[in-house]
């Protein structure tokens, strides 16, 4: 699938992008019992709005594989897309086929080795900061680790998952009151930082920011906190041109058409962090 889109096999990929890029419409519904739905005959996926950014993109990228493998329309339920070990073959490849699209070994392995870490002697922290590159939740990428690329022992993954996602956002700002938090390093290339109106990212220290979808908010040890402030593409790079990315913003709990999550919205108000 990524030789279609012409996609290196060790890049993160932005699922929403590479399945507007196969032809596949991405819309993001108002749904709150829904774990996701793939419609066979409009080669539709539906994604629930309110759901975390990791799980909203393995959903994506697990209805993708019922559109590769010609499976047919099918409504799922939260725990199908859960449990790794299903009794029904199709959902069980599905879930398969989405772990190694989001995170195959090369880019997981890429992603670690760029930052000089190796994920047997990582910080939650730093595997936290992979995850956000990767698109994936936190506990994902653990669980990944250590039952499908065995990079982790039984030891070291119930170390990783004493952590949570909530827990590691209040270590690094001092409050729970974000929602979401993506840590960015000189080390993030080949694809963008996507963050939704109210969510908070750190960027490396002294880049300056071009565009009013982003804004920086203050400074922090790791580099610039920014926050996620208008639907729209910010471009991000050093002063002394060494590192460059976009920040694209949607609507917080984004309704519609995946194409136009970034679209800039005169209806949406500036906000700031609850």
């Amino acid at each position: 699938m990524r030789r279609r889109v012409s996609a290196s096999r060790s890049q993160p990929i932005c699922v929403y992008d590479l399945a507007e890029q196969l032809g596949v419409e991405v819309i993001f519904r108002p749904e709150t019992s829904l774990g996701g739905m793939y419609v066979k005959t409009s080669e539709t996926i539906l994604i629930p709005a309110n759901r975390p950014p990791g799980r909203q993109a393995f959903t994506c990228a697990h209805e993708l594989a019922h559109w590769l493998f010609g499976h047919g329309s099918r409504i799922e339920e939260t725990a199908v897309l859960e449990e790794e070990h299903h009794n029904n073959s199709e959902e069980r490849l599905a879930n398969f086929f989405a772990s190694y699209l989001l995170m195959p070994p090369w880019a997981v392995r890429e992603a670690f080795s760029r930052r000089n870490w190796i994920p047997q002697a990582s910080k939650p922290l730093q595997v936290y900061t992979v995850a956000g590159q990767l698109g994936v939740g936190y506990e994902t990428l653990v669980q990944h680790l250590y039952h499908s690329l065995q990079l982790l022992s039984l030891t070291q993954m119930e170390q990783l998952l004493r952590s949570t996602p909530k827990r590691l956002r209040q270590s690094v700002l001092g409050h729970d009151n974000a929602r979401h938090l993506v840590i960015v390093d000189r080390a993030w290339t080949k694809i963008a930082v996507d963050l939704q109106v109210g969510d908070l990212t750190i960027l490396p220290a002294n880049v300056t920011l071009e565009g009013s979808s982003a804004s920086t908010v203050g400074d922090h040890p790791l580099g610039a906190l920014v926050e996620a402030r208008l639907p729209g593409i910010t471009r991000v790079h050093a002063c002394d041109g060494s590192w460059a990315t976009f920040v694209r913003v949607s609507r917080r709990d984004f309704i519609g058409r995946s194409i136009y999550r970034h679209l800039e919205d005169p209806d949406v108000e500036y906000s700031q962090s609850d």
